[in-house]
This record gives C-alpha cells, structure tokens and sequence, in this order.
C-alpha cells in the first residue's frame, strides 16, 4: 500500500512538473512572440520616419538649389518659408531615431540653423530688403551640405528595402557625420523657429472612427489577401491617426478615421528587371482603377533598384492638382506593388468648386523670366502654398540657356511666381524637385 502510495505521489509530482514545464514555454512563446511584435511595430516605425527625413532633406535640397533662379520677392519669401517648414519636419523625423551620439548633433544642428536661417530671410524680405551676396553665399553654403546629406540618405534608402533599420542606419550615420565635420557655425540675425504645420485630412472630414477588426479587413481587401495574413502592431497618433498591421515583409497602415489604407510597403529584394517604366504605369493605373479610385492622373516617375515610383494627382475638369498627391513604386521584375503613399491625398482632398483663371494663359506667360524660354501651352493646375491654402496657376514648361528644363507656376489671379521646380531626364525617367 506504501509503495502504491509513493507511486501515486512520483506519477502525480510528475505531472505536475510537466504541467509548470508546460505552462513556462507557453509564457516564453508568448514573450517571443509579443518581441516579435514590437520589434516589427519599431521597425516599421522607423522606417516611416526614415523615409520622412529622406523627403524633408530632398525637399531643402532642391530648395537651396532653385534660389538662384528666383525673380521676385514673393518666391523668395515663399522658398524660405519651404526651407522653414521642411527643417522642423526634418527635425521631427530625425527625434523618432533611436541614436543618441555626437553624430546625430552634427546633423541637427545643420537641419536647425537652415531653418533659422530661413526664418532670418523671411523677415528680411518682409521688411522690403533685398538680398544681400552674403545671403547668397551661405545659401550656396547651405545647398553644398544639404546635397551631401541628401545623397547619404538615398543611398541608405536603397539598402533599407532589403535590409533592417538598426543594421543599416547606425554605419551610415556615422558616414553622414563625417560630411559634417568641418560644418562652420553661421552668423545670422534672427531666433530659432520649431514651427511645424499644423492640418486636419480633408478627404476623412465627418468620417467616423472604425474598429480594429474592419481596418484589418479593409486593408486585406485592399491589398488582395487574407485577412489572417495580416497582425495588428499598434496605432499611431498624430494628424493622419493609423491602425497599423503587419504580414510577412509587410507593413500596412489604415486610418483610424474612415478605415482607408493611407500606405503600405513590401520588403523584399528585387530580381532581374522583365518590364519597363511604361508597363509599370500601366500596372499602376490598373490598380487603380480595381479599387475604384478614379481620376488620379499620372504626373511623372522615376526609376531606380529595380523599381519604378510613380507620382499620381487628382484631375477635375482639365485641372490638376497637386496636393492631392498618391504615390506608387512597381516591383519591375514581376509587377507587383512595392509601396503605396496616399497620405497627401489624404489630407488634402476635397469636393471642390470649379477653377476660373483671372488671367489667360497669354498673360500669365508675360511673368514668365526672360532667362526663360516656354515651349507648348500652359496648364491649370493647382497647387499647395506655404501656409497651407491652394493657389491656382498657369504651369508653364521652361529651359534655362544651359538647357536645365524647369516648371515654372504663375499665380492665375494675380501673375506673380508661385513655385519653380527643376526637371531632371534620364534612362530611368523624369523627376521633379
């Protein structure tokens, strides 16, 4: 009886320790899993982010760039209140980084001083004074940074679709910092400005709050999958709120508001190119129209790793308008759909009434500079201004004495210059800045 009991006593201790082996994998599994899931959420963070300051640091780029082809005060307060906008966006962009170090400053303390800068121009011109050379200099000086910035972010941006945030960013930082170091300190009249632009989306305006369940469905039926496909990984805040989800290499983000996919992003290498730039429009247009969004119109493309971004805007009765912007990149090895942006569609687009110039386009094309030569016709297009309206204008199609080709936006009411932008071709395709 003894011995049955000591049995009975073993077999039960021994069904208990398996039961507590049982239950600890069952917790470790699910830790694993749960760092898997923000490990994924931070990733994804990230590379949002990254992808952000990549297009603020473009933007001040061009922007310091086209200062020397501006013919009017009006332009020049309009590019500093650019530089202005898009240094505080920079910022911002460049706070998410998990990076604290000496490198990091360097960085920052260029993006801030441009946009201080930028802020001492603007109210100079306010004042009715005209630039001085010392202001063109330290804009040449500026531009000379911003280029090398620039072209260290498009080159981690390339690696960054086949590898991991925290395996590339850190290396190339280092190699940005290094650009940095003999970055003088500028002497400049003015305070420092940390404005950052402030808009609620137009196009969810009176829509209502969706469940996380029906934004993971939404988001399966948009990109064509299951929805057990797809996890969720948390929600962002901010002026466009997200629900955001994850898939295998796969990152997707639906608006609280309304439950319309603002963007997604596919990671994966790409292979040998079996398409062209063309066919991946086509491509693009189609995925369009299967999800019924009509009157995107395709503006102009770029290619580049094995990829091709297309740049669409909205069309309403033969006037285009760039705020309501949605951007597309196409796999060209099997077609697929690599990345999706409709946050500028997003937050600007509305019903809107119909457009009726003050000026012709023959007298929008007098406020045209005479370094400038037109070909074809003007069209009426629309565009954002710097305290976040739209403008009306005549776009014109330029070329410089030295061939540079540039699109050049007349105001329609008024026939002074709204916006400059630079035209650059290639083998790879057409891109503005």
């Amino acid at each position: 009886m003894k011995q049955s009991l000591g049995k009975r006593a073993k077999i039960r201790l021994f069904t208990y320790a398996a039961a507590c082996v049982a239950v600890l994998a069952g917790f470790a599994i699910q830790g694993y899993g749960q760092s898997q899931w923000y490990r994924a959420h931070l990733e994804y963070t990230y590379q949002r982010a990254y992808t952000d300051l990549d297009d603020c640091i473009t933007s001040i780029s061009d922007t310091l760039e086209k200062s020397i082809y501006v013919n009017t005060p009006t332009q020049q307060s309009g590019l500093a209140a650019r530089l202005m906008r898009e240094s505080s966006m920079a910022k911002a962009s460049l706070a998410v980084f998990p990076v604290e170090d000496a490198s990091l400053e360097v960085i920052q303390k260029f993006i801030s001083q441009t946009g201080d800068f930028a802020m001492t121009l603007s109210n100079q011109i306010a004042r009715g004074q005209e630039l001085t050379q010392e202001d063109y200099d330290i804009l040449q000086q500026l531009g000379t940074y911003a280029q090398k910035l620039k072209g260290h972010l498009s080159e981690a941006n390339n690696i960054l679709s086949v590898e991991s945030f925290s395996t590339v960013f850190p290396e190339n930082l280092e190699a940005m910092a290094e650009d940095f170091t003999d970055y003088p300190s500028l002497i400049y009249d003015g305070p420092f400005s940390d404005h950052i632009a402030q808009r609620q989306p137009a196009a969810l305006e009176g829509a209502q709050e969706v469940p996380q369940g029906n934004a993971q469905n939404n988001a399966a039926e948009f990109l064509g999958i299951s929805r057990d496909l797809l996890t969720h990984s948390g929600d962002t805040e901010g002026n466009l709120p997200t629900r955001n989800f994850t898939g295998e290499n796969l990152w997707v983000s639906v608006t609280r508001q309304g439950g319309i996919v603002s963007s997604f992003f596919i990671q994966r290498s790409v292979g040998e190119e079996t398409i062209n730039a063309q066919k991946a429009i086509e491509i693009a247009d189609a995925f369009f129209a299967s999800r019924g969004m009509e009157g995107m119109e395709e503006s102009y493309y770029v290619t580049d790793n094995g990829a091709c971004t297309i740049n669409y805007a909205y069309s309403q009765d033969g006037v285009l308008y760039y705020p309501d912007l949605i951007k597309i990149t196409v796999a060209l090895d099997t077609g697929e759909i690599l990345k999706y942006d409709a946050d500028g569609y997003l937050m600007n687009h509305t019903q809107r009434s119909p457009q009726t110039p003050a000026l012709t386009e023959a007298q929008a094309r007098e406020s045209i500079s005479p370094l400038l030569t037109i070909s074809g016709e003007g069209r009426l297009t629309v565009i954002p201004s710097a305290s976040l309206s739209e403008t009306l204008t005549w776009e014109f199609h330029c070329t410089a004495e030295d061939d540079t080709e540039l699109l050049v936006y007349i105001n329609a009411e008024s026939g002074m210059e709204e916006e400059i932008l630079i035209l650059t071709r290639s083998d790879n395709g057409i891109l503005v800045r």
